[in-house]
C-alpha cells in the first residue's frame, strides 16, 4: 500500500501543482454542491417549521402594486369558504400597539392574534394550547423575552388597553417573523375587540372584517388545483359586494399561494439563487473533471510501455487496477477531509448573507446525509474520471517501440473536450457580464445626488410634531446646511394609503402612493424634472409613471399634457383638490430592482390634519457635516419630544442600493464562480497545450530542423485554437438561443445583447491567444538539440 502511494506521487512529479490544483477545485466543488442540495432541500418544503400540520393548504393574502404580499380582510379570507375543495379557513392578524411592562411604556409592539381554529389547523406547538388560550394570556418571542424581561415567566404580565395579561411562555424561534414582520407578542383573538372604535360600537364585526390586518389560511381537500381554485376565487370576490361603511378596499389583486408561505418573493430569490449556482456549478465541475480526465490521459499515455511490460511479465489486470486505485488513496482521503471543513466555513457565511436569514428565520439548517450523498457521489464521479484513461494502457500487447505519443482518435476526443470546455467558459463569462451589466444599469438609473443624506426619526411613545412654515416650504436650514422634509423614509412608502380620482369624475378611485414633502425636497435631491412645476399648497407633482397612467385614463395621447389636471385626493376621513403642477423622473422608491410605480408628492401644508402631528418627518441635507447635521436635529427633536430622536444619517444613494441585496448576492456569486471556472481553465488549457506540444516536440523538431520556423508553427497552433475557439463560440450562440425564454424567466436578465457578446467573443479570442503562445513557448524556447532527445 505505502509503496503503491509513494510511486504514484512520483508519477505526478513534474505535475504536482496542476494535480494539487484540480484536488483543491474537487473539494470546493464538493462542498459548494452540497450546498445546493441541501438549498434545494429546504426550499422544497411548501411550509414553515412552526407549522405542523402536513395537510394541502394555502396562503390567502394580496399583492400590492410592487408586487409584494400584503395582509388582506377577514371578509375576503371567509369568501374562500365557499368555494368547493375548501374544507375551513383561519387566519392571523397582525397589528401594531402600545403595552406596558412594569413602569415602562412600549409604544409599538407588533401583536400577532390567533385562535383556536389556527392553533388546530396549523399544529401549532407548545406553549400555543387550548388552556393558555381560555385563560388569555400572552405569549411572547424570544427576542421579546430576552430584552425586556430575562427572569421567570411565572409572575411575569403585561397591560394591553388596560387589561392585565399573563405571560405564559416564549413562542418557538421559527415564529419570530411572520413574512417580513417580526411579531413580539402573541394575544388571543379576543383581544382584537377592545381595540374598535366607538363609531363601529353597533357592528364590531364590520370593523374587525374589513380591516386589512391577516394573513389567511385553508385547510384543502385532497386534488384540488391552486390555479383553478384562483379563477374561482377571482370571480367570487367581483360577484360579492363590499360590505358598506367598513374599511376601504385597497383594490389590490387576491393572492391565493400554495403552501403556508408569506414570503414567497423571498421563496422565489433563493430559488433563483440556488438555480443559478447551479448552473455555474455544472460548468465549474466539469471543467473539474475534464480536467482530471486530461490529465489522468496524459499519464495514461506516458505509462503504456510500464503497463504492458507488467503484464507481458505476468501481471493481471485486477492487479493493476487495483494498483491506480492505492495511487489514488491520497486524493481521496484528502478531498474527504477538506470537503467538510469548507463545508462549515461556507456554512457559516451563507448563514450571516441577510438574504437567507430573512427567509431561513430558524437559521439556514443542513440535512447531513444528502450533504455526504453529494460528497460520495462526487468522489466516485472522481474515481471513474481518473481510472477510466488509464484503463486505457493496460493492455496485452508488448511492444518495444516509443509509446507517448497520441492517436488520432485521441486527437480528435482532445479537440471535442476543449471545445466544450471553451462553450462552457463562454457560457460563464456571458452570464457574469450580463449580470453585471444589468447591476450597473439599475445603478445608473438612480438620479438622486451622490452627497444626499438621510436622518430617520425613532420614536418611544406618542408624539405631537408641530412644523413651522419655514420647514414646510423647504427654507430651513441647520448649521448653514438646507434641510428637505418628508412624511415617510424614501424607500419605504409602504401600501398606497390615498386614492385619487379625476375631479372630472372620469374613471374609478384607484389607490395611490403618495408622499408628502417640503416644496424644496425634489430640487434638494436633484430629482431631474420633466415638465416645470412649483410644488405649493393644493398643488402636486407627479412621477412619469404617474403621468402615463392620467394620460391612459383620460384619453389623453401626451403624457405631458397631463400638467394642470385637477385631481381629488382621499385618505382616512381626508379628501383634497389639488392641481398637477408638474412631472418628474421616477425615481427608486420601491427598489432599485422594482420596476417604477404612479406617485404623486404633495405639500407637508396638505397632510391628513389627524395624521399630522403624529409623524415624525424625515430629514434630507446636502453636503455638510452629517455629525454636526445629526446632533443639531436631535437638539430640535429634544424641544418636542424626549420620545424623539434622529439617527446620525445614511447616504441616500447608499440605502436605495441596498433595496436589492438579493441582485448583489447573486452577481457576487456568479462573479466568483466565474472567476474560479476561469482560474481553472487557465491552468486545465496550459496544461493541455504544453502536453500537446510535448508529444508532438519530436516533430517538431525536425521540421525546425529542416528550415521551419518557430514563429509559423506557433501561428499554425494558435490558428488552430483559434477554429475550435470560433466554433464553441457558434455552439454557445446555438444552445442560448434555445434556451433563451427559460434564462430569462430564470434569471429575468436578457442573454443576447450586442455589446455583451461583442466583449466576450474579444476577450475569449484573447484569452486562446495568450495561453497558447504561453504554453508554446515553453517548450519550442528550448534548442533544437533538445528537442530532438525528447
Amino acid at each position: 500500500m505505502l509503496f503503491d502511494v509513494i510511486y504514484g506521487w512520483r508519477k505526478w512529479q513534474e505535475q504536482r501543482g496542476f494535480w494539487g490544483l484540480l484536488i483543491i477545485s474537487l473539494c470546493m466543488f464538493c462542498c459548494l454542491i452540497g450546498l445546493v442540495v441541501n438549498l434545494f432541500w429546504l426550499l422544497s418544503s411548501d411550509r414553515p417549521q412552526w407549522v405542523n400540520n402536513q395537510a394541502p393548504m394555502l396562503t390567502i393574502a394580496k399583492k400590492d402594486l410592487s408586487g409584494n404580499i400584503q395582509p388582506t380582510a377577514g371578509y375576503n379570507i371567509d369568501l374562500l369558504k365557499k368555494i368547493a375543495g375548501v374544507e375551513a379557513v383561519t387566519s392571523i392578524a397582525v397589528q401594531s400597539g402600545s403595552i406596558t411592562l412594569g413602569l415602562k411604556e412600549l409604544p409599538r409592539v407588533t401583536i400577532g392574534f390567533y385562535s383556536q381554529n389556527t392553533i388546530e389547523m396549523l399544529g401549532l406547538a407548545a406553549p400555543f394550547s387550548s388552556q393558555n388560550l381560555n385563560a388569555k394570556a400572552a405569549i411572547v418571542s424570544n427576542q421579546f423575552w430576552q430584552q425586556h424581561l430575562k427572569s421567570s415567566l411565572k409572575e411575569s404580565s403585561l397591560y394591553y388597553q388596560d387589561r392585565s395579561i399573563l405571560i405564559k411562555g416564549v413562542a418557538p424561534q421559527a415564529m419570530k417573523r411572520l413574512g417580513d414582520i417580526d411579531i413580539d407578542i402573541w394575544l388571543p383573538e379576543s383581544y382584537l375587540e377592545l381595540g374598535i372604535p366607538e363609531m363601529f360600537a353597533d357592528n364590531p364585526q364590520l370593523f374587525l372584517k374589513t380591516k386589512g390586518n391577516r394573513y389567511g389560511f385553508a385547510l384543502l381537500s385532497q386534488g384540488v388545483d391552486i390555479e383553478l381554485l384562483q379563477d374561482a376565487y377571482m370571480v367570487l370576490r367581483q360577484q360579492t359586494p363590499w360590505p358598506d361603511n367598513g374599511f376601504a378596499d385597497k383594490h389590490y389583486s387576491p393572492w391565493l399561494i400554495a403552501g403556508v408561505e408569506l414570503n414567497p418573493n423571498g421563496r422565489d430569490i433563493l430559488y433563483r439563487q440556488a438555480s443559478i449556482l447551479l448552473l455555474l456549478l455544472l460548468g465549474f465541475g466539469f471543467i473539474i473533471f475534464s480536467g482530471i480526465v486530461s490529465a489522468y490521459s496524459q499519464q495514461g499515455i506516458t505509462r503504456q510501455a510500464e503497463m504492458r511490460l507488467k503484464l507481458a511479465l505476468g501481471g493481471s489486470r485486477r492487479g493493476l487496477m487495483a494498483q491506480l486505485f492505492r495511487e489514488s488513496f491520497p486524493a481521496l482521503l484528502l478531498v474527504g477531509f477538506l470537503s467538510p471543513l469548507l463545508g462549515i466555513v461556507v456554512i457559516h457565511y451563507v448563514g450571516n448573507i441577510g438574504v437567507y436569514q430573512d427567509y431561513f428565520v430558524e437559521g439556514v439548517r443542513f440535512n447531513i446525509w444528502l450533504w455526504l450523498v453529494a460528497i460520495l457521489c462526487s468522489l466516485l464521479l472522481f474515481i471513474c474520471c481518473a481510472l477510466l484513461p488509464l484503463t486505457g494502457s493496460i493492455n496485452k500487447l508488448f511492444s518495444r517501440g516509443k509509446q507517448g505519443h497520441m492517436s488520432k482518435i485521441q486527437q480528435g476526443i482532445k479537440q471535442l473536450v476543449l471545445v466544450i470546455q471553451l462553450a462552457v467558459i463562454t457560457s460563464v463569462m456571458l452570464v457574469s457580464l450580463s449580470l453585471m451589466y444589468h447591476e450597473l444599469q439599475k445603478y445608473s438609473s438612480v438620479f438622486i445626488a451622490k452627497d444626499i443624506t438621510s436622518f430617520k426619526p425613532k420614536v418611544d411613545g406618542r408624539l405631537s410634531v408641530m412644523l413651522t412654515s419655514e420647514q414646510l416650504e423647504g427654507d430651513w436650514d441647520v448649521a448653514g446646511v438646507p434641510i428637505a422634509l418628508s412624511s415617510a423614509p424614501f424607500t419605504q412608502l409602504g401600501a398606497p394609503s390615498l386614492k385619487y380620482q379625476s375631479q372630472t369624475g372620469v374613471g374609478l378611485e384607484k389607490p395611490i402612493n403618495g408622499l408628502y414633502v417640503s416644496h424644496n425636497f425634489l430640487s434638494l435631491l436633484g430629482i431631474p424634472a420633466l415638465s416645470e412645476g412649483k410644488l405649493a399648497e393644493n398643488k402636486v407633482i407627479v412621477n412619469q409613471a404617474m403621468a402615463l397612467q392620467l394620460a391612459a385614463e383620460q384619453g389623453i395621447n401626451d403624457w405631458r399634457a397631463v400638467k394642470g389636471i385637477a385631481l381629488k385626493v382621499s385618505g382616512f376621513y381626508y379628501e383634497k383638490h389639488v392641481q398637477v403642477a408638474g412631472i418628474v423622473s421616477d425615481s427608486p422608491h420601491f427598489g432599485i430592482a422594482n420596476e417604477p410605480k404612479p406617485i404623486i408628492y404633495l405639500s407637508l401644508k396638505d397632510q391628513n390634519p389627524l395624521l399630522a402631528s403624529r409623524i415624525a418627518p424625515v430629514f434630507y441635507s446636502k453636503s455638510g457635516n452629517s455629525g454636526i447635521t445629526s446632533s443639531r436635529l436631535n437638539d430640535w427633536a429634544s424641544m418636542l419630544s424626549p420620545k424623539l430622536s434622529y439617527d446620525s444619517g445614511k447616504s441616500l444613494v447608499q440605502l436605495i442600493e441596498d433595496t436589492d441585496p438579493a441582485g448583489k448576492l447573486l452577481f457576487i456569486t456568479s462573479t466568483f464562480m466565474a472567476l474560479l471556472i476561469i482560474f481553472l481553465v487557465i491552468f486545465t488549457l496550459y496544461n493541455k497545450f504544453s502536453y500537446a506540444v510535448k508529444s508532438e516536440q519530436m516533430k517538431w523538431a525536425v521540421m525546425l530542423a529542416v528550415g521551419g520556423s518557430k514563429r509559423a508553427l506557433m501561428g499554425r497552433m494558435v490558428w488552430t485554437n483559434l477554429l475550435l475557439t470560433t466554433t464553441s463560440i457558434l455552439f454557445t450562440l446555438v444552445i442560448f438561443a434555445l434556451l433563451d425564454s427559460y434564462s430569462q424567466s430564470l434569471i429575468n436578465v436578457s442573454l443576447f445583447q450586442a455589446l455583451i457578446w461583442a466583449i466576450c467573443i474579444i476577450l475569449m479570442l484573447l484569452f486562446i491567444v495568450v495561453i497558447t503562445l504561453w504554453a508554446a513557448r515553453a517548450i519550442l524556447k528550448q534548442n533544437i538539440s533538445v528537442l530532438l532527445r525528447g
